[in-house]
């Protein structure tokens, strides 16, 4: 069990270090370029894959609110990523303006080896979570239910 202070800290003593973290994440992730076999997928073209690996929608309007992306940047991101062999499209026979977007063999492989890196990221965050008690788990979840929450009605 970690020794913690209860402390009192002001919204605004809480929030400037959240921001804080916030921004680094946006820069990081601006400079996060992901490299398998000489083919490079930059942070773009990683969220989309996130977003067909989770069998959402294709829909490129659907894609586009969802992801905070113009409709033109879903498209051109989904031919970069066509052009380096790492998905398919189709469109779909049954619903008009949806795509049929699967990876290719290529594709699973270089998405795969992304996916692995960042469960070696994950753990790093797991062990620091495991030290903490369930109450303090909980709490954290739910901020961040609620940050997300808040994010998503920004857009």
């Amino acid at each position: 069990m970690l020794n913690t202070v209860i402390m009192k800290y002001s919204e605004t003593e809480i929030s400037k270090p959240l921001f804080r973290l916030i921004n680094k994440i946006i820069f990081l992730e601006k400079r996060n370029i992901f490299e398998y076999k000489g083919v490079k997928l930059f942070p773009s073209e990683i969220h989309i894959l996130l977003y067909i690996e989770n069998g959402k929608s294709t829909n490129a309007t659907h894609m586009s609110n969802k992801l905070g992306i113009s409709k033109s940047a879903v498209s051109q991101t989904i031919s970069r990523l066509e052009k380096k062999r790492v998905i398919v499209k189709d469109k779909d026979p049954y619903k008009k303006n949806e795509l049929v977007i699967s990876f290719t063999s290529f594709g699973q492989k270089a998405f795969g080896r992304y996916k692995k890196e960042q469960g070696l990221n994950q753990m790093h965050f797991d062990r620091y979570l495991n030290k903490l008690s369930d109450n303090d788990r909980g709490v954290i979840y739910n901020f961040l239910n609620e940050m997300e929450i808040m994010i998503d009605q920004l857009r």
